[in-house]
């Protein structure tokens, strides 16, 4: 399989925020640095770990461009080149006041308030540098479309190669895979207390990371951050 890259927000490698997700999730996607994870009353070691699998794969971030493989012609470092000029013809952002919530199952931050900007700031990436990213795949179509898509979520699928995207967006930070209503109601009241800390004060600026899976299965690592214009 090609290599495939993403285009997340990511707090500030000196942030709290940071710092917490990323020991909670097990790895930093940066360094590589792999930590321990918390101890959580009530749950084992290992069950922590499956209930991390997913988001910790991927790293801890926020989408603002979903996994894609590069069209013909384009490398890695056009993308990177084509990142870094976009994010530096964009206003800076503030990461916005965080919240745990829950979203489709899955536990995630999620802002406290109005979330304006970051949309704005997604679609910017969504369909700027749509260019650089090769139509999608018969078999990831075949997936999505086997998941229950709305008809407008189809026609975003067909154009955009995701279907979570322009209205259809909704900024999150996953940080557990899917849980049922108990594991939820167990795990949330300390995911709160691990995060408050790091929700207290939010981030003064937010980064803009190019993320890369070189092959199937591998973990995603962030390549290259990149500020927004101050």
């Amino acid at each position: 399989m090609p290599a495939r890259f993403a285009i997340y927000l990511v707090p500030p490698a000196d942030s709290a925020l940071w710092d917490r997700g990323c020991r909670w999730l097990g790895r930093d996607p940066e360094t590589g640095s792999v930590h321990a994870q918390p101890a959580v009353p009530g749950f084992a070691a290992d069950e922590i770990r499956a209930l991390t699998r997913s988001p910790g794969h991927y790293g801890f971030h926020g989408t603002l461009k979903a996994p894609f493989r590069l069209a013909p012609g384009v490398d890695e470092e056009e993308l990177l080149d084509k990142v870094q000029h976009l994010a530096g013809s964009l206003p800076a952002l503030t990461m916005p006041a965080l919240q745990v919530d829950r979203l489709n199952g899955f536990l995630a931050l999620r802002p406290a308030g109005d979330s304006t900007a970051l949309d704005g700031l997604a679609e910017q990436f969504v369909t700027r540098l749509d260019d650089v990213r090769a139509p999608i795949e018969s078999a990831e179509r075949t997936r999505r479309l086997s998941s229950g898509l709305s008809a407008r979520q189809q026609e975003l699928l067909e154009q955009w190669g995701y279907p979570y995207v322009l209205e259809e967006f909704r900024f999150h930070m996953t940080i557990s895979e899917r849980l049922d209503p108990m594991q939820a109601q167990r795990l949330r009241p300390w995911i709160e207390e691990w995060f408050a800390p790091a929700l207290a004060e939010p981030p003064a600026a937010v980064d803009v990371g190019v993320f890369a899976q070189p092959r199937a299965g591998a973990e995603f690592t962030l390549r290259r951050r990149f500020r927004l214009m101050s």
